[in-house]
């Protein structure tokens, strides 16, 4: 977040990207595809869908209170499959969407204050994305903005003590700040299963 944020105060574009170094592009006009909703007024985060090498689909956007904190829609879905009554192909609203790839107005992002630093990795996106949403902005995620993400390629994965205590304290501090918020999402229906998004009965 730290870094997301000093580039953000120095960019002197209208829109900004805040892309992860493990991403590779996979429709040319990706770019175009977001910025032509985050340029609406009232949308403020931007999210593009994002493949796994193996091609299943990683980032279909963000549920909340998925085990009870938040999780991809659709993960490991197959290439071509439409998912849920065809929301993994079909532009939408949602609560969140990961920062690996996302669009947002410099003026939006500096009026949310930006991403929280205290929240180190793990969820500074969903964190963004509901503080965005309290301001009166909506968040949407198309997919014909296609890349892949090497997701962790880049970082290291929560697998040690330290890394794993670090995951939890910024969950905690989510889940303390959003409540019922963090439980219950809009956009997902509560009678769907919350271990994973993947929209069961």
């Amino acid at each position: 977040p730290r870094l997301n944020n000093r580039a953000a105060a120095v960019a002197r574009g209208e829109v900004l990207c805040l892309l992860n170094d493990d991403v590779e592009v996979l429709t040319p006009g990706w770019l175009e595809e977001l910025v032509s909703f985050a340029v609406q007024p009232d949308i403020g985060a931007v999210g593009a869908r994002l493949w796994y090498p193996d091609g299943t689909l990683q980032h279909g956007g963000v549920i909340m209170g998925i085990r009870g904190c938040a999780g991809h829609a659709h993960p490991g879905l197959e290439r071509g499959a439409p998912g849920y009554f065809g929301r993994a192909v079909l532009q939408q609203e949602l609560s969140a969407v990961t920062a690996a790839c996302l669009a947002v107005r410099a003026d939006v992002f500096a009026a949310v204050s930006g991403l929280d630093e205290r929240l180190g990795v793990a969820v500074n996106d969903v964190d963004f994305c509901l503080r965005a949403r309290q301001a009166g902005f909506r968040t949407v995620w198309t997919p014909f903005a296609e890349l892949v993400h090497h997701e962790s390629a880049s970082r290291l994965p929560d697998d040690t003590p330290v890394r794993r205590a670090r995951a939890a304290r910024e969950i905690d501090l989510l889940r303390e700040r959003w409540g019922a918020a963090v439980l219950h999402d809009p956009f997902y229906h509560r009678e769907l299963s919350h271990a994973a998004a993947d929209f069961r009965v």
